[in-house]
């Protein structure tokens, strides 16, 4: 099997500096600024939580017939049961927020731009932009996990909150925490069943989506960022 292609540490090096230099992950390490970030965290986020499945199968449907790996890899992801959607609407309760008071709350303008962002590239692009899209927003979901869960399990913690009320609440983090191998098995052969190229630069529909999400994360001008070593190479 092809390795992955160039352009993948790139992106992760990237995204590894959003989670270093955004403000939600400071103030996430802050004990007297992690609950109301955490609630803030919430209402960025779940409108594009709301609409990812939908976009997620858009792409499964525009796929040819002999992407097999591509298609169980959507096929989970897709969450035609929106067990997913459940886990993250779990976290709610956890910081006394109510459904309908997400729900009504005014769309932020960064967290607008990365829905229809996603909706470009995963409802009108081809199914290759789409799939370098939902990779490169899957990948976000990962790291944004493993950055802020050592905080959540911290700060949310008995005799303060109910361990009942934690385990439910941290279950979206924690699953996207873990490392799914046969999830990045799928990745590997599906990013192979779709590249004709082994360079560094970073397709436009994941460069896109990145880009989106750290504005949403409030990170600075990348122009700041000193280029990693391979990105140099």
């Amino acid at each position: 099997m092809a390795s992955l292609p160039g352009w993948m540490p790139i992106l992760l090096d990237r995204i590894n500096w959003g989670c270093s230099t955004s403000p939600w992950f400071i103030d996430l390490a802050d004990e007297k600024k992690i609950y109301e970030r955490g609630r803030s965290i919430l209402f960025d986020l779940w409108p594009y939580i709301r609409e990812l499945p939908r976009n997620i199968s858009a792409v499964k449907q525009a796929l040819p017939e002999r992407m097999e790996a591509a298609r169980n890899l959507l096929t989970q992801l897709s969450d035609d049961e929106r067990k997913y959607q459940s886990l993250f609407k779990n976290q709610f309760e956890l910081v006394n927020l109510t459904v309908e008071e997400v729900e009504a709350a005014p769309i932020h303008e960064s967290t607008q731009a990365l829905c229809n962002m996603m909706i470009e590239m995963c409802q009108r692009r081809s199914y290759v932009e789409g799939i370098h899209a939902i990779v490169a927003a899957e990948l976000v979901a990962t790291m944004y996990s493993r950055s802020s869960l050592p905080s959540y399990e911290k700060f949310f913690s008995p005799p303060a909150y109910q361990p009942e009320l934690i385990e439910d609440g941290l279950a979206w983090v924690r699953l996207h925490a873990k490392t799914h191998t046969r999830h990045a098995i799928w990745m590997k052969r599906m990013l192979c069943d779709v590249e004709d190229y082994s360079g560094n630069e970073i397709p436009e529909a994941a460069e896109e989506i990145l880009s989106a999400f750290m504005r949403v994360w409030q990170c600075p001008a990348e122009e700041s960022r000193l280029p990693s070593p391979v990105e140099v190479l």
